[in-house]
């Protein structure tokens, strides 16, 4: 098998302090490096759209809700981001005409957010090249294998997301 930039640091490791326990960085140095892959590749998809990241969260966790109308905090929350930082990126996307804030009708001080027709659009394109992406990163893996890595991810977040720690 061919080594990669991780194997080639854990030898580095090996040669100058042996009795170092290295172990945990041949997976989560792939991780790690990994999660670049990926965040290059999916800016690559999303660049020509016009949005980040961010804003693509935003878009397609207010469209996995069905469109709208939510509050932003149970967007925020969805999204896994404080109301802050969902309050600046609603600004942006109602700049552009993607989503509308319309005033709740059951509390006058709350507002609710929708995607607007440009914004459905504008997401579902969005998934589509952040679809692309992985596709493009995981292409080496079959079937059989992307299970096995997932099931072996999801091993290590569940305790995780239960202690609250992240």
């Amino acid at each position: 098998m061919e080594r990669d930039h991780v194997d080639r640091m854990l030898q580095a490791w090996t040669d100058r302090d042996p009795q170092l326990a290295t172990e945990p960085l041949a997976v989560a140095g792939r991780i790690l490096r990994l999660a670049r892959f990926l965040d290059i590749a999916i800016a690559r998809g999303l660049t020509p759209l016009g949005l980040s990241f961010e804003d693509f969260d935003v878009l397609n966790t207010l469209r996995r809700e069905g469109g709208g109308p939510v509050r932003p905090s149970a967007l925020a929350r969805a999204a896994l981001i404080s109301s802050g930082a969902m309050t600046a990126r609603m600004g942006r996307l109602q700049n552009r005409g993607l989503i509308t804030r319309t005033g709740d009708d059951g509390d006058r001080r709350a507002v609710q957010v929708s995607l607007t027709a440009d914004g459905e659009a504008l997401a579902t394109r969005a998934l589509a090249a952040v679809l692309d992406a992985d596709e493009s990163v995981l292409a080496p893996m079959d079937a059989a294998s992307r299970t096995a890595v997932a099931d072996g991810l999801r091993t290590l977040l569940v305790p995780l997301e239960h202690s609250g720690t992240a």
